[in-house]
Parts: structure tokens; sequence; C-alpha cells
């Protein structure tokens, strides 16, 4: 929710954007997070690149899982060229 707000929404917008959330809720938020903002930017900071992290490392070594799908999908696309 922060990050609609952040991209310029109005509470009205990501209510829009969120509507399992209300009016209270989202003002509460965003009040919490004016009041705690250089600790809440922080820990989205470190959020953000924990999950770039993540996303680099499994996609430098990706599971047997990963790697099968790939392999599938490389063959699905080679046989859809070849029938051409």
């Amino acid at each position: 929710m922060i990050q609609y707000y952040l991209q310029g929404c109005s509470p009205e917008q990501i209510l829009e954007e969120l509507p399992s959330l209300n009016l209270e809720k989202i003002y509460a938020t965003l009040t919490h997070y004016l009041h705690n903002r250089v600790e809440i930017d922080a820990y989205m900071l470190r959020l953000a690149n924990w999950r770039e992290q993540r996303y680099q490392e499994l996609s430098a070594n990706p599971s047997p899982l990963m790697q099968r799908l790939r392999a599938l999908k490389a063959q699905r696309e080679q046989e859809l060229l070849n029938s051409w």
C-alpha cells in the first residue's frame, strides 16, 4: 500500500486498488508511515535488496524443477518452430 502512496495515489485511489481495506485502515497506515518514515523506508530498501539478491541467486542457480521447466519450455518452442 505504501508503494501506491509513494507513486502519488490518494487514499481513495489506494482503496480502489485494494478494496479489501477501508479508508480508516489506509489513513492509519499512512499516518504510521509518515511518523516512522526513516525506519520504514530503510526496511523497505533492505527488503527490496534481499528480493533482488534472492532473484539473482535463483537465476544463477536454478532448482532442478526450474531447470526441468525451462527445458520443457525450450523443447515445446523448438517443436513449434519445427512444425512450420
